[in-house]
């Protein structure tokens, strides 16, 4: 006869043995070697005994969340082996410490419960970090998986959190959405990275790294790298009295602040025929041409004058001889709209604002592109003009830098 406490720790053991989470017709089970020895020490008679076996999630006390009676285990020099989960499906996550006890020929049940070790946690692996229920949302890295989108939830909270697919040929992620038969794969063949199916939507903001562009039939498509608002500041401009000169001038940030025209641009505020000019840094960006995209602002009291646009490979893009091959290229330009001061053909007054009011005249969309594989450039944008900038002057603005 076999009574509660008389059997010390140790006597009644459970070894979970390495993969021993087997799945017998679709049933998860778990394979349990165990010794039933009497309170002499001796082993009970060999034989089959009705086994009963309940699994705690306390050590002590508690209630049963399983239990299953196998009538006949076959029991030799005291030592037995059975399958948990023959009778009564295993149906527990097993994503914590479960507590084995056991119960022999319907006596009372045996003390101390046996602890589960590491091999039922093959159906579902737990750890101080993670959890893989058999079911669920499975966590790397937290015990807590969200449960509302995710089926398995990677996180390090002290750092990055890093998941390697590796193979002797490739690496491989398939696709497939339950019921369906196409699937779609994201491979890598130590190359290149390829995406069969390719349909993407992007959500939120798509971030390249430099150097890497975008290409649709062999041609790299522009690529947006730079882009002047003045938002915040003059964004690193100059001015100058002449694109050939170096003697500084002022100039200012000003938002005209119309329904139309909210965005900041820069202005000469001394002569109306003033540079303004930037230099641009490629440096760590491939690309064989460049696209210049702007507005120009014309201000006051134009006199059917012009405006320009021009790369330079230099600072002064000038020597003693004159300009000299490709030192300095306009790439742009526009003969302003006649006489601001007066009424335009359709009727219309297009504005006067001496002395600049705070409020553009009339704008317009520039662009202008070069070949050009450098890591510099400057930038100059100027006016034909011959007043001071409170009877003439221009203004600069959404100036964007694109490369391919």
């Amino acid at each position: 006869m076999f009574k509660k406490g008389i059997f010390l720790k140790g006597l009644l053991t459970a070894i979970l043995v390495a993969g021993a989470a087997l799945f017998l017709q679709g049933q998860a089970s778990l394979f349990l070697q165990g010794a039933l020895q009497k309170p002499s020490g001796k082993p009970i008679d060999d034989g089959f005994h009705s086994l009963t076996f309940k699994l705690y999630e306390v050590e002590e006390g508690g209630t049963a969340i399983w239990t299953e009676i196998q009538p006949q285990v076959m029991v030799l020099n005291g030592f037995y082996e059975t399958s948990l989960g023959k009778f009564v499906p295993l149906a527990m996550p097993f994503n914590k410490i479960y507590y084995l006890e056991t119960v022999v020929d319907g006596g009372e049940e045996l003390a101390p419960r046996a602890r589960l070790g590491t091999s039922p946690y093959a159906i579902s692996v737990t750890g101080k970090e993670n959890v893989f229920p058999a079911g669920g949302p499975a966590g790397i890295g937290t015990l807590s998986p969200d449960s509302s989108v995710l089926s398995l939830h990677l996180k390090n909270a002290q750092g990055n959190g890093t998941l390697i697919v590796e193979g002797s040929q490739r690496a491989e992620i398939q696709l497939k959405k339950t019921g369906s038969t196409t699937t779609a794969g994201i491979t890598f063949d130590s190359s290149r990275i390829s995406i069969s199916r390719l349909n993407i939507e992007v959500k939120n903001n798509l971030d390249l790294p430099n150097g890497i562009a975008i290409q649709y039939n062999g041609l790299a498509d522009w690529r947006l790298v730079d882009r002047d608002d003045f938002s915040t500041g003059n964004d690193g401009w100059a001015c100058v009295a002449n694109w050939d000169s170096s003697a500084t001038r002022t100039f200012e940030r000003i938002s005209p602040n119309t329904p139309f025209s909210k965005a900041f641009f820069l202005r000469p505020n001394q002569n109306g025929n003033d540079v303004l000019k930037k230099k641009f840094d490629l440096t760590g960006i491939p690309h064989s041409m460049i696209r210049v995209v702007f507005t120009y602002h014309f201000l006051d009291s134009w006199d059917d004058e012009g405006a320009f646009a021009a790369f330079a490979s230099q600072n002064l893009p000038f020597t003693g001889s004159g300009q000299q091959n490709g030192f300095f290229h306009i790439g742009w330009r526009n003969q302003s709209p006649n006489a601001f001061n007066v009424a335009d053909a359709f009727g219309i007054l297009t504005g006067y604002y001496e002395c600049f009011s705070s409020v553009t005249d009339a704008a317009v969309q520039g662009e202008m592109t070069a070949w050009h594989s450098g890591n510099d450039f400057w930038l100059f944008f100027g006016a034909m003009l011959n007043g001071t900038s409170c009877n003439e002057s221009y203004g600069i603005g959404n100036i964007e830098i694109w490369v391919r």
